[in-house]
């Protein structure tokens, strides 16, 4: 995952957290230190020193108690720890709900769409923070990319730098149109989504529809 698109989600958990869903902040506090490490790798110079610094502060706090290559060691927790914490987040979630056998069908379907979703997109771009090329991109995003070439000609690695933002871009909203389908996947089959109330309202009042 790309600087880009763990911004996205950063500010994205942080807006989610602020809204009530309290359940995120393991993830937010991961994906924040991912952020960081990925922006120390940025070819952005003062981004880049900026981070650097935060990481080198994390090395010496670390060695001030006796734990070597403490930044290397919490980077390393912290990328591997978002999906764990976001199913975290999602148990806390059903907890909460009033309907909780409901709840666990929805965020189940919710969080099994997402992963999948990302896991498939993946497959099909290489990670743009390893700095490898991406694959099987297709015709159009290519003439995008030459057609705004020019704007971007003074970036550092012009072109490909545009494409690593794109595909940072694109798997952001492919987890969120996945969790939104699983979701709405999930309330068909829980029995929660807008056209079971209606038929249950209906049954309420005598009317019934579905015969």
């Amino acid at each position: 995952m790309g600087a880009v698109a763990t911004a996205i989600f950063d500010c994205r958990n942080v807006s989610k957290v602020a809204h009530g869903d309290t359940g995120r902040v393991g993830a937010v506090a991961v994906q924040t230190t991912n952020l960081i490490n990925a922006a120390s790798k940025s070819s952005v110079e003062p981004v880049k020193n900026s981070a650097t610094t935060i990481l080198n502060y994390v090395d010496d706090a670390g060695k001030a108690v006796g734990i070597s290559n403490a930044a290397s060691k919490i980077t390393g927790f912290a990328s591997k720890a978002v999906n764990p914490l976001l199913c975290v987040a999602s148990g806390v979630r059903v907890l909460k709900d009033d309907d909780q056998y409901s709840a666990l069908i929805e965020e189940t379907c919710a969080m099994g769409t997402m992963f999948a979703s990302e896991k498939l997109f993946k497959k099909l771009v290489a990670n743009p923070i390893a700095g490898k090329e991406m694959k099987n991109t297709t015709k159009w995003v290519v003439k995008i990319a030459d057609k705004v070439s020019d704007s971007t000609k003074n970036i550092k690695g012009g072109k490909k730098t545009l494409l690593k933002i794109a595909a940072d871009v694109a798997l952001v909203g492919v987890s969120m149109l996945g969790f939104d389908v699983g979701k709405k996947v999930g309330k068909m089959l829980s029995g929660r989504d807008d056209e079971s109330k209606v038929v249950q309202e209906n049954k309420i009042q005598g009317l019934d529809y579905t015969t």
